[in-house]
């Protein structure tokens, strides 16, 4: 079976090899041919009885025949009860395996490409494989494997009235016609459709993200206005769509009318000039409907497939984001601590400025270095570059001598730990939280949240370290608390590096004096980067640096240049 792990080396995965199950298709197919064949039953009984029984009055031919059709039919039954469980089966599995590789890619997926897109982009993205089960499950798949056995009628068709057949091929190939032409309007109109969710699911979360901010200026108001135009503008999309996808069906009705009309008129002629028999008519009428019942579903399928090409699109989207690093790659080994950024650039995007303009510094194993700089000076770009998260334009990133780039980034994280400004809980326990959901981490765990202060916070609680928390304005928390417990969770792998973002921003005095302590403790065993304006903080620093016009200064006023960078090592001119 092909999971969402077993990908191709270049990280690319094909839609329909995960709907692909070994032997499903084949299943599906031959219940497909006998379907069909079995549907024959019907309209060569009719001719039968119309053409031989009822003249002859052989009532013993009668029972035979009635018996042969009935047990057709419940073969038929039987048959499309089976090819439905198959398809479902399928539908399941892609949804599936899909919806894994999906969330896998977006996981991991670099920083930078992933939030050049707003979450309900995402979102709306991932939402697509509900859509695209559809087709390869359901009723679009069957009426795939349905549609070519539309032939089969016509050449009955053929064999028993001859040129009678050029009429329903005539009505079949303008009923293409015009599905086309409606398919083409039904797409543009949903895209046009999709656009506009992308912009109304953005702006949800971000009024649900921000909702406290909402409030507390009293912008509901703001918010409904801004919310109305957006869903004005889906409303007008939405009605565009539903016109062209009742106009599809309607059509579809109206082509399946005319053809049996017209086979019923035409071939009265035939009957009447001797050249056809009433039992023939009756057959080749059945015949014709159906052909054009495989016919008419696939215009309810060909409208709801410009959906499909859309979600699929969307869903590709996904899969195209460039991963953070190639899969194999080796785990990183324990670290001494000595961090190195070489000439390093970085910008968001090609047409960017730069964020980090030929920054350069020499961190020796154990040192702390503080980093200060003005709002949007590129602090934390920084500290996403050292631990890995963000790769320069140019330049190295070295740990150790050796550059991130040639390690799994997940273990480049357990070895290098970043304290963001506000850290986020998930849905769970507060201890699964701080273990990262790991369980065998639970002592470790719970001996930092001690060292942390956390543990009286916790005491207090009726359900201790089994508390749900989670994300949220439900969540009651205090905020102190929270960031506490985000630098539990980083300290719980015990890294070599510390990389502080300025994480005591949200913590009350107690838990700041616990966490200054904590870092004093940890000074000249873990080497630390401190990001903050707090001078009780910087005096912990061995050396400050600061950061300017995206390259680091040192506070003496020198100049953190390549060359200083190698004097540092050790290294002369």
């Amino acid at each position: 079976m092909n999971g969402p792990d077993q990908r191709p080396a270049n990280g690319r995965v094909k839609l329909g090899a995960l709907s692909y199950m070994p032997g499903g298709m084949f299943d599906l197919i031959g219940a497909s041919v006998f379907i069909n064949i079995l549907s024959l039953a019907m309209p060569l009984a009719l001719l039968q009885v119309y053409d031989r029984i009822l003249p002859n009055t052989a009532q013993s031919t009668l029972m035979l025949l009635v018996m042969g059709v009935a047990t057709a039919l419940i073969l038929e039954a039987f048959l499309r009860t089976g090819r439905a469980y198959v398809s479902g089966w399928m539908g399941a599995r892609f949804e599936h395996l899909a919806s894994c590789s999906a969330i896998e890619r977006l996981l991991t997926a670099s920083i930078n490409d992933f939030e050049r897109q707003g979450s309900g982009v995402h979102l709306e993205r991932f939402n697509a494989l509900n859509q695209l089960k559809e087709f390869y499950a359901g009723q679009a798949l069957q009426v795939l494997c349905d549609l070519p056995f539309a032939v089969l009628y016509l050449a009955a068709i053929g064999y028993l009235a001859g040129e009678l057949v050029l009429v329903p091929i005539a009505l079949i190939v303008l009923f293409t016609l015009s599905a086309l032409v409606i398919g083409f309007l039904l797409r543009r109109s949903l895209a046009t459709r999709m656009a506009a969710d992308d912009r109304r699911f953005n702006f949800i979360i971000e009024v649900l993200g921000g909702i406290h901010t909402v409030k507390g200026l009293a912008m509901e108001n703001q918010m409904l206005r801004r919310y109305e135009r957006l869903q004005e503008t889906c409303a007008a999309a939405d009605h565009k769509v539903a016109l062209h996808s009742s106009s599809a069906l309607s059509v579809g009705a109206l082509f399946s009318q005319l053809t049996l009309f017209a086979v019923v008129g035409l071939g009265s002629t035939l009957v009447i000039d001797g050249l056809l028999t009433i039992g023939g008519l009756a057959a080749c009428t059945m015949l014709a409907g159906r052909s054009m019942q495989p016919m008419q579903r696939a215009v309810g399928i060909w409208a709801r497939f410009q959906t499909i090409r859309l979600a699929r699109e969307r869903l590709r989207q996904i899969f195209e984001m460039p991963v953070e690093a190639e899969p194999g790659l080796p785990q990183m080994p324990p670290l001494q601590g000595a961090l190195t950024l070489d000439n390093v650039v970085f910008r968001y995007a090609e047409n960017a400025p730069r964020i980090i303009e030929g920054a350069s510094i020499h961190i020796e194993a154990g040192q702390t270095v503080g980093i200060a700089g003005g709002n949007a000076s590129g602090k934390t770009t920084l500290l996403y570059l050292m631990m890995g998260a963000l790769r320069p334009e140019a330049g190295t990133v070295k740990a150790d001598g050796q550059d991130l780039r040639d390690f799994d980034p997940a273990s480049v994280r357990h070895r290098i730990a970043y304290l963001p400004q506000h850290g986020v809980l998930f849905n769970g326990t507060l201890l699964e939280n701080i273990t990262m959901f790991r369980p065998h981490l639970a002592a470790d765990a719970m001996e930092v949240a001690s060292v942390l202060g956390l543990d009286q916070a916790v005491a207090q609680m009726p359900m201790g370290y089994e508390t749900k928390v989670g994300y949220g304005a439900h969540d009651s928390l205090p905020r102190g608390i929270k960031q506490r417990i985000a630098i539990a969770r980083a300290l719980v792998d015990r890294p070599q590096v510390l990389l502080f973002d300025e994480a005591n921003t949200a913590i009350d005095g107690p838990g700041d004096a616990i966490l200054r302590k904590l870092l004093e403790d940890l000074n000249g065993r873990v080497t630390i980067v401190l990001i903050t304006h707090r001078p009780s903080l910087l005096k912990l620093a061995d050396r400050v640096f600061d950061l300017e016009d995206g390259r680091l200064y040192p506070r003496d006023g020198g100049d953190a240049s390549p060359e200083s960078v190698l004097l540092d090592l050790g290294v002369t001119l």
